[in-house]
């Protein structure tokens, strides 16, 4: 599984190895309201880092994350496959598959490789793998990390002390459509460092006004390190896995009064609830809805305000580090990527709170940018590109062939703005979420959306008439060609990238049917 050497995009143009490797630090931020970014009017998250790598870099409009689930698409970014192909369907446990990470490729040709942040990739031998930094085992909670109380005590800040202003029962087990584990934690004071609120649906503020919120922690440790390469002349690849802005929405103080709640716009979908989705969709709004003491749009702007603003600082710190990165001399030989495992369906079809399950736009559609020396400033794509190509991305940056067993493409080309050939559709895949096993594909194709439900509901979404997923055109008449079109190159993809197992069958069956 060596991949070739090849000719790559050195900063000053030549081959990779006529001179200095070109770096990469690789941003990946987990469940954004990226969605509501780029549609909403008012109020929205407010991403200066993002708007200015667009400005320097390549922004990839088009962007979809090849899994609506953090476990599965941050493996595939790991590995550059799909679920189907490294076995990690859900958040759940699977064995390792045995497939190298983009990492050891990397570390053969002289890379030091690190990882800091939020791992929830079902990975637990980073270390193995020769990757320096941080990276609790699953899920992770960084205010219990050693690491951070090492954080606070080196730039003497105090425990971080939350104050939830809004709460409500988060499940953490359930099995075949039944609660069986669930927690709740009441409004007031928390201390982080002892709590283990942090990745429940809540929301409030950090009372603190030192740079204490884990973005604060990630990204000033990844400088560090990035520095100490720089300092010994070795060339490296890190990644930096921010856990927010995923709730909890825990704003830091400096960050309270960014937005106007009065100012948030109602989401369009916030009064729809998904009758017309998968019954594990509906099941799902049912539950969130019943615990949530929040109804009207006027109760729910203050929840919308917290989750942008945790947005914004997140952003902020992305823009820290390029900042850094510019003082210390190194980003005219640095490649930035800035992207997320998926989105979040916050406020969305009925009042949604999380990922819901099922492969909406607000779960699907994700942030890229990347800029790489050399390559044109301000370029805009808009082909199908999605996270699952950032792993040959990474290895093409390296002056590496992507292998032929990665089911993701190397997007290089694009950033150069080259005349290059590019796939004309793209497939995700899903296998059920809370207890749930129902298998789900998605197929994108100019611009048009299938959604393949396993048993269940299918769905076809004009993406550019339909931004916000509201009418189905699946058994519209006038539409039944693009439908027939959508099932072939569904079944092609599935074809080509050995989706076969018996989850699908029935998703083949419906599909085959044109």
């Amino acid at each position: 599984m060596e991949p070739e050497r090849k000719e790559g995009y050195a900063a000053d143009g030549l081959p990779e190895n006529s001179g200095p490797k070109l770096n990469i630090l690789w941003i990946v931020l987990d469940h954004v309201t990226f969605r509501h970014y780029k549609l909403m009017k008012g109020a929205v998250p407010v991403l200066p880092a993002y708007e200015r790598l667009a400005r320097e870099g390549c922004e990839f409009t088009n962007c979809h994350s090849v899994h609506p689930l953090c476990l599965p698409a941050r493996a595939a970014m790991l590995t550059g496959v799909y679920a189907n192909h490294h076995g990690k369907l859900d958040n759940g446990e699977y064995p390792d598959c045995g497939l190298p990470f983009y990492t050891d490729y990397l570390q053969s040709l002289g890379y030091r490789t690190a990882y800091f942040g939020k791992n929830h990739s079902g990975y637990e031998n980073f270390r193995e793998k020769g990757l320096e930094g941080f990276y609790p085992e699953g899920y992770g909670n960084p205010y219990h990390m050693e690491e951070y109380r090492d954080y606070l005590a080196k730039n003497g800040y105090g425990n971080p002390i939350y104050q939830q202003e809004w709460g409500m029962s988060t499940v953490f087990k359930q099995e075949n459509g039944r609660v069986i584990s669930e927690k709740t934690y009441e409004n007031g004071d928390y201390d982080l460092t002892e709590s283990d609120n942090f990745n429940m649906y809540c929301a409030g503020i950090l009372k603190d006004t030192g740079k204490v919120h884990e973005s604060d922690f990630i990204t000033n440790s990844a400088l560090d390190w990035m520095e100490d390469c720089s300092r010994s002349g070795a060339s490296f690849a890190v990644r930096v896995d921010m856990w927010g802005p995923h709730h909890a929405y825990q704003v830091p103080w400096e960050m309270k009064d960014l937005l106007c709640a009065e100012e948030i716009q109602e989401y369009p979908t916030f009064q729809e609830p998904p009758t017309q989705k998968a019954q594990m969709v509906q099941d799902f709004w049912e539950r969130i809805h019943d615990r949530n003491p929040l109804q009207t749009w006027e109760e729910w702007q203050p929840l919308m305000k917290r989750a942008y603003e945790h947005y914004s600082y997140i952003d902020k710190a992305v823009g820290e580090m390029l900042d850094k990165l510019e003082e210390k001399g190194m980003a005219g030989n640095t490649v930035v990527i800035y992207t997320a495992d998926h989105g979040d369906a916050l406020g969305s079809h009925g009042g949604l709170v999380d990922k819901a399950g099922d492969m909406m736009e607000e779960v699907m559609h994700i942030p890229l940018v990347i800029r790489w020396p050399g390559a044109p400033a301000g370029n805009v794509c808009d082909r199908l590109v999605s996270n699952l190509d950032l792993t040959p991305t990474v290895l093409e940056a390296a002056g590496l062939n992507v292998p032929d067993y990665m089911d993701g493409a190397g997007l290089s080309g694009l950033v150069h703005n080259e005349n290059t050939g590019w796939r004309e559709d793209f497939m995700a895949e899903h296998f059920g979420h809370f207890g749930i096993r129902a298998a789900q594909r998605t197929l994108y194709y100019k611009n048009y959306k299938y959604i393949a439900t396993e048993k269940d509901v299918h769905e076809v979404y004009d993406l550019e008439a339909d931004p916000f997923e509201r009418q189905n055109l699946i058994h519209d008449a006038q539409y039944r060609e693009v439908v027939s079109e959508l099932r072939r190159r569904l079944l092609a993809n599935m074809d080509r990238f050995g989706d076969n197992s018996g989850d699908v069958a029935d998703i083949r069956e419906r599909a085959a049917q044109g």
